[in-house]
């Protein structure tokens, strides 16, 4: 994505934000300086304009526990031909939304209960979402398609992203999808390191658990216990099965999940 100077001296002030508020102003002016349409980072059907905004559900309940998804759907907004620029807060829709097992909501949820220990059902699905946080990686939004352009934003606004998770400061991150684990254990915290010779070097393989990467409250890789700040899993995403065939079942969906966090801290 080609910079313009003014964007280069807007993202200069990323690290100066202190609040949510401060940064979701920042990120969105950035939108509007994209130079050439935003032909990478944005679908031409979608205005570069659009935000959505996301975080913590309900900062008194938050649990610590913060979900990293791909980006909101946008397919409803396109199919009726709808042209301007979309604002949402997702917080607010999630406070309001009912149950369903067939989408985000339905999967975010079942995977807190079994984090709270509450699989028997014994809080409301509104208490359990106001436990968490969401986290969407391309903040325009998109249209429920397998591409790359949400990674390719993901790669331009590293830092928003970045920083936003440092102002969250979540003790466990969910990645729901390899490839958010990957950018985000790459790129927010320190997985690599550049030898003296200029090579880039794996510190983290996987090992004995290729589903849980921790780090310390700087970021970086750390497996001492005294150390551990930040846990971040690599989880499947619900929409994606492997052999493009649409939503995994939401039991098996949530098997898979209680496998990959089991040895996580507090978990039954």
């Amino acid at each position: 994505m080609a910079k313009s100077l003014e964007q280069v001296v807007a993202e200069g002030l990323i690290a100066d934000c202190s609040s949510l508020e401060e940064l979701y102003v920042l990120w969105q002016t950035v939108h509007h300086m994209e130079e050439d349409g935003a032909r990478e980072t944005c679908y031409k059907e979608i205005d570069q304009r659009s935000f959505h905004i996301d975080g913590i559900l309900c900062p008194q309940d938050f649990s610590g526990v913060l979900y990293l998804l791909k980006e909101p759907s946008l397919k409803e907004y396109i199919e009726k031909g709808l042209t301007f620029p979309v604002i949402t807060d997702i917080r607010l829709k999630f406070q309001k939304k009912k149950y369903h097992a067939q989408d985000e909501y339905g999967y975010l949820t079942g995977m807190q209960r079994i984090l709270l220990g509450e699989e028997e059902k014994k809080m409301s699905d509104q208490k359990i979402a106001n436990s968490f946080g969401i986290l969407y990686i391309n903040k325009r939004g998109g249209k429920e398609v397998r591409d790359n352009v949400w990674l390719k934003y993901g790669y331009a606004y590293i830092e928003f992203i970045k920083r936003q998770i440092q102002l969250i400061r979540p003790r466990v991150i969910i990645c729901c999808g390899e490839d958010i684990f990957d950018l985000i254990t790459e790129e927010v915290f320190s997985r690599k390191k550049t030898l003296r010779t200029r090579v880039e070097q794996m510190i983290w393989k996987g090992g004995e658990n290729e589903y849980q990467f921790t780090a310390d409250s700087s970021y970086r890789y750390t497996t001492r216990p005294d150390r551990i700040s930040v846990i971040v899993v690599n989880m499947q995403n619900p929409r994606e099965r492997k052999d493009g065939s649409g939503w995994i079942g939401l039991r098996e969906f949530l098997d898979e999940f209680r496998q990959r966090i089991y040895s996580l801290p507090g978990t039954p």
